[in-house]
């Protein structure tokens, strides 16, 4: 999904932070589901690499916008974030990854115009994408 640079400013996304109630449940489900690579970070924070980008866990007590953390896991103000696969079978890997973890799947897999998606709970409550990308022409 490459498009032309367009911005003066952004060049990239620097990190994404999610609100966790559990570093080592974050490691488990990132880490070893996902298979991304996990560091500790400020001693009570996660960085996750995927590919060139950066996600951060961090527990509701590290946010910035603490204002915005009410309840056990902190409110949720995104509607999704997503990974990109290399196939439409690796959507349906995955997918089998995420049911053996026993984490819920709410839909998919299931192939749609641009592609092939599942969605899914993270073990935070967050809807997750993982899509297979492809254009129609």
């Amino acid at each position: 999904m490459q498009r032309a640079h367009k911005s003066g400013f952004l060049r990239g996304l620097g990190h994404l932070a999610l609100v966790v109630d559990d570093l080592e449940k974050a490691r488990w489900f990132f880490g070893d589901v996902l298979g991304a690579d996990v560091e500790p970070w400020r001693g009570t924070q996660l960085l996750i690499h995927v590919g060139p980008d950066l996600l951060v866990a961090k527990l509701s007590s590290d946010a910035i916008d603490k204002d915005r953390q009410q309840g056990p896991l902190g409110r949720q103000v995104l509607d999704h974030y997503g990974f990109m696969a290399d196939s439409p079978s690796q959507v349906d890997c995955l997918a089998e990854r995420i049911r053996a973890a026993g984490l819920e799947i709410l839909k998919g897999p299931y192939t749609r115009s641009d592609g092939r998606s599942v969605y899914f709970r993270d073990p935070f409550g967050n809807l997750v994408e993982y899509l297979y990308y492809q254009p129609t022409p």
